[in-house]
């Protein structure tokens, strides 16, 4: 049986991932913010099949918590993250600090617990790091995002040569805005649009769709797939 873990599975995103990976028959370990987010995962799946561990993932000891507990995992999806929308002279220390703890510490040493089981196991498996179109170019008010977004790009091309060896591949995700809370397509209808009509193919990215491009990049299809950014940007960063 394969199983997968991933990051940030308690809502939108990484919500829509865990269920395309259950759906394909994937054990899961999901790793979510709160008992709420863990309670309504319980609701929609078999508890045989998941493995929920809640907490913080700034918190290394959590990490290590979840390193003793796990004995191996065939694909790691590194989803969860968090955003700063602030002007560069109005980012705080504890915000940078926050936001890079999240967006790229908590990826580096995941990847690195989770990859060496794969190696011990000489399981050839798969790393898929959600990045951004921000992780490409760059934008007005987003530098602590940015910075995080470039980082994991780099991060993804390096690992992929380091683990590359053990048969191990790495990619990236990166999609242009996602529409993860339907909400916000009514309260923020007019910043939507400005956006939108930037992107060359007029369409906003699903987080349904993002679901089944990792789970593709787990496949035997993408066997010689690795150190790759899959850009889901409607053509945005062709024009940079």
């Amino acid at each position: 049986m394969i199983t997968t873990m991933i990051t940030g599975a308690g809502r939108g995103i990484g919500l829509s991932i865990a269920q395309k990976f259950y759906n394909e028959g994937h054990n899961l370990v999901l790793l979510v913010r709160d008992n709420n987010q863990k309670k309504q995962l319980e609701k929609n799946f078999d508890k045989k099949k998941i493995s929920i561990f809640v907490g913080n993932l700034t918190n290394y000891t959590f990490i290590k918590k979840i390193s003793k507990k796990i004995k191996f995992v065939n694909n790691l999806i590194n989803n969860a993250a968090t955003r700063n929308d602030k002007e560069f002279h109005k980012v705080k220390k504890s915000e940078l600090d926050y936001l890079i703890e999240l967006n790229f510490k908590s990826v580096f040493y995941l990847t690195q617990i989770i990859t060496k089981k794969m190696v011990a196991k000489k399981i050839k498996g798969s790393v898929i790091n959600l990045s951004s179109q921000l992780g490409h170019v760059a934008a007005y008010n987003r530098t602590a995002y940015c910075s995080s977004k470039f980082a994991i790009e780099g991060f993804t091309k390096a690992t992929a040569l380091d683990l590359g060896k053990f048969g191990i591949r790495v990619n990236s995700l990166a999609p242009t805005k996602t529409i993860a809370n339907n909400d916000k397509i009514l309260n923020k209808k007019n910043r939507l649009n400005i956006i939108k009509k930037k992107i060359p193919l007029n369409e906003f990215t699903r987080k349904e769709d993002l679901a089944e491009i990792c789970y593709f990049l787990t496949t035997a299809a993408c066997k010689n797939i690795s150190g790759t950014s899959i850009k889901v940007d409607g053509a945005w960063t062709a024009g940079h």
